[in-house]
């Protein structure tokens, strides 16, 4: 998981709510809904209706459920604030544990183009913190939520492992909402201009990333160009100023401070999963870092 609206987004909602309903679904029947529409309280996407309605097994039925989009529809087009996604299946184990498809990336991609089930959506164009969403959604409904990690006492730097409670990973409290055309505006301190910019989907910031580490390899330097590049492609206009060519030029000479205060602009209006949490040292220290999410996500042993 990686990362990346004056509508608020509703404050405190958790993973853990709909995971909840999903609980609740399972104790109650829902009477507003036709039994043939219903496989253990949950109920069968639209779009499949016409091949589970020839199973008659509900354990045959792979059903889904509906998880909420931290972005809640204010950066895309279509306003779609809630998807509905398929739960984790046998074979869906096999694509997680593909070598080849680690190793170039893809298994992710793969897995959410296989479970959402929402019309409309494409993966690749989601913001990375919906894609979060879905994905967390994913392993606390298939393997658990508790996930066990490393991490280091800020005190002495002392590694040790604590089981992380994923139920505790809340969406982040967006108070700012995009303009009419999706963007937003920030004010820099130094050139005391204002700058216009967007946020990038998944695959224009995974596209980007692969043409920075192209570069870096085809001359031989020491280090990304990522993150000016991304600021460049992420800002629509300088004062008023669309042309790409100035763009680039202003971002390349910016003081660092301006180029911290549009980062730090676009993290803070990103809708994402707050990965904040509290760990407990052995003596009962207890201190807030950020959760950090390896290759053993979806594994049901961490």
């Amino acid at each position: 998981m990686g990362n990346y609206g004056e509508e608020k987004i509703p404050q405190k909602e958790s993973i853990s709510d709909v995971l909840k309903k999903y609980k609740e679904e399972q104790n109650t029947t829902n009477e507003n809904v036709t039994p043939t529409n219903v496989v253990h309280g949950t109920k069968i996407p639209t779009q499949q209706d016409n091949t589970m309605n020839k199973e008659t097994d509900p354990d045959l039925i792979t059903s889904y459920e509906i998880v909420s989009l931290p972005s809640k529809g204010l950066y895309y087009s279509h306003g779609i604030s809630e998807v509905e996604v398929e739960y984790m299946t046998s074979r869906d184990e096999d694509l997680l544990t593909t070598p080849s498809l680690i190793e170039s990336g893809t298994v992710l991609d793969l897995l959410l183009k296989r479970k959402i089930k929402t019309s409309g959506i494409n993966p690749e164009e989601l913001l990375a913190g919906d894609r979060n969403a879905i994905i967390l959604f994913l392993r606390t409904s298939s393997y658990g939520t508790d996930y066990t990690v490393q991490v280091n006492d800020p005190r002495n730097d002392n590694s040790f492992k604590e089981i992380v409670d994923l139920l505790k990973l809340e969406y982040k409290k967006i108070t700012e909402k995009p303009n009419d055309n999706g963007y937003f505006t920030v004010k820099l301190p130094m050139r005391k201009k204002t700058v216009e910019f967007r946020l990038m989907n998944s695959k224009e910031d995974n596209d980007l990333f692969k043409k920075a580490e192209s570069i870096k390899e085809a001359y031989g330097e020491e280090f990304s160009q990522y993150s000016t590049m991304k600021l460049i492609s992420s800002i629509i206009s300088i004062d008023g100023k669309t042309d790409r060519s100035y763009i680039e030029r202003f971002i390349n000479a910016m003081p660092a401070l301006d180029a911290y205060t549009i980062r730090k602009k676009i993290l803070d209006v990103s809708p994402d999963v707050d990965m904040t949490y509290e760990f407990t040292a052995k003596d009962g220290y207890k201190f807030e870092a950020t959760l950090s999410v390896g290759l053993d996500f979806f594994s049901p042993n961490t």
